[in-house]
């Protein structure tokens, strides 16, 4: 029989669902959210997440204690090398610049932040009266210090920021003793911070045949300021002049290092203070055979890393009598087997590898053959320092200095750097 549809018996009213109990992503607060983002896989995911939109991106930015745990548990990717210009060129009309060379990873998002930069450089190709293109001093926080000496300036340069860029002279004149300061022609080093990425310092080091001093160019300020003569231990052989302080750079942790050229010595600057110190190096660092740089590991803890044909091995700062720190050996590793696994046969073309960056727990190595003096192109390696694992990158001909870049954390995703405000939309 058909039920009766009169309005004395209307059909019972459908069950509404609560709205109140529904939970959509939009509502999860920043705690649960910020625990989603730490299982994401890598910063260049992490960064296309949190810009999703406003309330996201203040989740990130305001909370620096989540920034440590994610550059904890993900280490901020290797984008690509860049390679200094080879040589002198020959034609003025065409300026050397550096080049870039992406990592083959699979991530399509470290891939995507590539293609959106401008690792071309361009901003450098269009400045008028360069006749002597641009030189690659240093590589950090995500930019480049680049400097130009037909110009006698400077450049920082980010090239995932695009048109983000600083130039500054850099031919000071010392006042005091009216001499350059940067005679020796020393590399710079750059100095950023993973909370104020907006700021940084560059310092350079000038010295005599017994005294060193450091100059420091402050990105707030927009000046140079020339520190103190400082007399130290460790004097160069007779007839070495001037020349006894190996023109790279390394840093770790605010401390920055050069190598005398007999390998004996290495000289350290602690930029909190800007005192400088002397340290004898290990025996084995001494032969002239050994590649090594200085770094930093996983856990921002300085490390050494040197190679000796295939072996690659890591010293750390410790304590011993009388409480005295030295670089000690921590760990080696044979790379032989693992370079059989990702190189085949063409392992057979090289004799040696050499250590040509260290950045963040990871080595980058270059495979060499000098025995046969081959123009054979060398394969570029990352060796994780935690993981003592072995991994190709690209290959390419090895004729010019190597400068890791590391992809940084965008300046909108720091709130508290001073420079951005967790409310603003950018």
């Amino acid at each position: 029989m058909a039920r009766d549809r009169s309005p004395t018996n209307s059909p019972p009213a459908k069950r509404r669902k609560d709205s109140s109990t529904t939970t959509t992503v939009a509502s999860l607060g920043e705690d649960i959210l910020l625990e989603i983002f730490l299982r994401l896989p890598c910063l260049a995911t992490l960064v296309r997440s949190a810009l999703t939109c406003r309330g996201w991106r203040r989740a990130v930015a305001s909370s620096p204690a989540f920034r440590r745990r994610f550059r904890q548990l993900h280490p901020a990717p290797l984008l690509g090398l860049f390679f200094n210009p080879p040589g002198a060129v020959q034609e003025p009309a065409l300026p050397a610049f550096p080049s870039f060379v992406p990592t083959r990873g699979t991530d399509r998002d470290q891939a995507a932040a590539v293609r959106g930069g401008d690792f071309f450089l361009t901003s450098l190709q269009k400045r008028p009266r360069v006749h002597n293109g641009w030189d690659i001093h240093d590589c950090r926080g995500g930019y480049v210090l680049l400097a130009n000496g037909d110009q006698e300036t400077m450049a920082v340069v980010n090239p995932l920021a695009r048109r983000s860029e600083r130039f500054f002279d850099y031919g000071h004149e010392d006042t005091l003793e009216g001499h350059r300061v940067f005679a020796v022609g020393h590399k710079a080093c750059l100095l950023c911070s993973d909370e104020d990425p907006m700021a940084f310092r560059v310092v350079i080091i000038a010295h005599d045949k017994s005294r060193v001093r450091a100059t420091v160019f402050c990105s707030d300020t927009g000046e140079w300021s020339v520190r103190p003569w400082v007399h130290i231990p460790g004097k160069p052989r007779r007839g070495r002049g001037e020349g006894w302080i190996r023109s790279c750079n390394m840093q770790a942790q605010g401390f920055l290092y050069w190598v005398y050229k007999n390998r004996k010595y290495m000289l350290t600057l602690d930029t909190a203070t800007m005192d400088f110190s002397v340290d004898e190096l290990p025996i084995f660092l001494q032969n002239r055979f050994c590649s090594f740089l200085v770094g930093e590991m996983k856990n921002a803890e300085p490390c050494i890393v040197y190679a000796i044909d295939f072996t690659v091995g890591v010293l750390l700062r410790r304590a011993e009598n009388h409480g005295v720190d030295r670089w000690v050996l921590d760990r080696t590793v044979l790379l032989e087997t693992q370079l059989d696994r990702v190189l085949g046969k063409v392992m057979d073309e090289y004799n040696k590898v050499k250590v040509v960056g260290v950045r963040d727990g990871f080595v980058y190595l270059a495979t060499l053959d000098e025995v046969n003096d081959s123009r054979t192109p060398s394969w570029f390696l990352s060796l994780c320092l935690e993981t003592m694992i072995l991994e190709k990158l690209f290959q390419r001909t090895y004729d010019s200095s190597v400068h890791p870049y590391v992809m940084p954390w965008p300046p909108t995703l720091v709130g508290n750097c001073g420079r951005f405000s967790p409310e603003d939309g950018t």
